[in-house]
């Protein structure tokens, strides 16, 4: 697991890199002298003439990206000159000096394939990972603009660009080829109001979380112990009761971003397609640190179904395939269900932390009624929180609902918000529950 890094190592580390590539172009430019009938069809010195792996050692994104997608020499290289043109644009000029076809500018496979390699044996194997199957793009770190051989441009993933370039990440939409989205909430923990047992689970959390890098690495767990590197925690218990925003107030109180698996999305009806999706989720929240959520995840987390069919036997073996994923990830994944017995008691055992949190009582809803209208909200001196709280059974996110529905009735008629108009939006929640008021 990289630690995080501050902006001036990850720049020099940057800048250090781009020289190196730059060394390359400079070699390999030299190499094409003579023209086309001028050089040999290969240079055989018993190298390839490119930089070891260690030369990309380092704290900085860059070499994060390279170690947890476990990418050779090679490889780095190309990842590195699809990024280049970013930070100078003289290298898309001078990638068109390393092919023979007129008009080319920009990193195409065949430049890609003369940086990485001269020797004959060399530049086969660069078509290699060059192909869809290589690393490099069955990670999702780069990918083809244009013809999908080695006539297309080689870009990097544009999330990836951001990060190594330190800029802000692209808005992310759901996908199957990327099944996540961004998870953020305006509250912090200290909006979280959730039983005292609750709250002192949630702490030893953020501490888990917070001090994982200095148990796992500093103090050798990771290389004594399968598995020691990650947090999996799963939060449990009634729906409505600030799971999800939870997850989302943990990430942003050690300083991490959030992503939440669409599970809508997760499923592709073409066989391990899937995966791919899941391994490009995975390598990214592991290279960028983000915590992984997956909301109502006994969908699937929970017990593998009989097979009767393929399309049984290749979902239990998606569901596999995540589980292995998850149990292996050196990051943070948050698991949320609406019932514990739903999850598989097999992959119980393997989660690290269980917090359960159940419907508030009437302390906690007092709690949620006091802080749920906005200070500037202008509120009637008749409304009586610990009433509202005594009287009506609601979870969180219904006690929530009911106070935007009150404020609305309320800015309807320009006036404050009053008790009455507060039990009238709750008697609608509990007619969207399908209960009873009670009286």
């Amino acid at each position: 697991m990289t630690a995080r890094v501050d902006a001036r190592t990850a720049v020099a580390e940057l800048r250090a890199a781009i020289e190196m590539l730059d060394g390359v172009v400079q070699l390999r430019l030299e190499e094409r002298r003579g023209g086309i009938t001028g050089r040999p069809l290969s240079i055989e010195t018993g190298d390839e003439g490119i930089p070891p792996l260690s030369r990309y050692e380092g704290t900085g994104p860059l070499a994060a990206a390279i170690g947890v997608a476990g990418l050779t020499a090679p490889e780095a290289l190309v990842l590195l000159a699809a990024i280049a043109p970013s930070v100078d644009e003289r290298f898309a000029v001078a990638f068109g000096l390393l092919t023979d076809r007129p008009g080319v500018t920009g990193l195409t496979g065949e430049v890609a394939r003369t940086l990485v390699a001269r020797s004959f044996a060399g530049r086969l194997d660069a078509n290699a990972l060059l192909s869809e199957h290589g690393a490099l793009r069955r990670s999702g770190l780069l990918v083809v603009d244009g013809a999908d051989g080695l006539d297309g441009v080689l870009r990097p993933e544009p999330a990836l660009r951001a990060w190594v370039l330190g800029l802000a990440p692209p808005a992310q939409t759901v996908t199957p080829d990327f099944p996540a989205r961004p998870l953020a909430t305006v509250h912090s923990m200290t909006d979280v109001v959730v039983p005292a047992r609750t709250s002192d689970q949630l702490r030893e959390l953020e501490a888990r979380i917070r001090l994982r890098e200095r148990v796992s690495d500093d103090w050798g767990f990771a290389a004594h112990h399968d598995g020691a590197s990650g947090v999996i925690a799963l939060f449990h218990g009634p729906p409505g009761t600030g799971k999800t925003m939870t997850a989302a107030a943990v990430a942003g109180a050690v300083g991490l971003p959030a992503y939440i698996i669409d599970l809508s999305a997760l499923v592709s009806k073409y066989i391990g397609e899937t995966e791919k999706a899941l391994a490009k989720v995975f390598d990214r929240a592991a290279r960028e640190h983000c915590v992984l959520v997956f909301d109502e995840a006994d969908a699937v987390f929970g017990t593998r179904t009989e097979v009767s069919d393929a399309h049984d036997r290749y979902a239990n073996q998606e569901v596999s395939y995540l589980l292995t994923r998850v149990e292996s990830h050196p990051g943070v994944v948050i698991l949320t269900s609406n019932l514990l017995a739903n999850i598989d008691q097999a992959f119980q055992r393997r989660i690290a932390v269980m917090i359960e949190f159940p419907a508030p009582g009437r302390a906690e809803r007092e709690r949620i009624w006091r802080g749920i209208l906005p200070s500037r909200t202008p509120v009637s001196a008749d409304v009586a929180f610990d009433v509202l709280a005594e009287r009506f059974a609601l979870t969180g996110a219904q006690i929530r609902d009911a106070a935007i529905e009150a404020a609305y009735l309320a800015a309807a008629s320009d006036a404050a918000v009053s008790h009455d108009l507060l039990v009238t939006a709750v008697r609608r929640q509990y007619a969207k529950a399908g209960r009873t008021v009670p009286s």
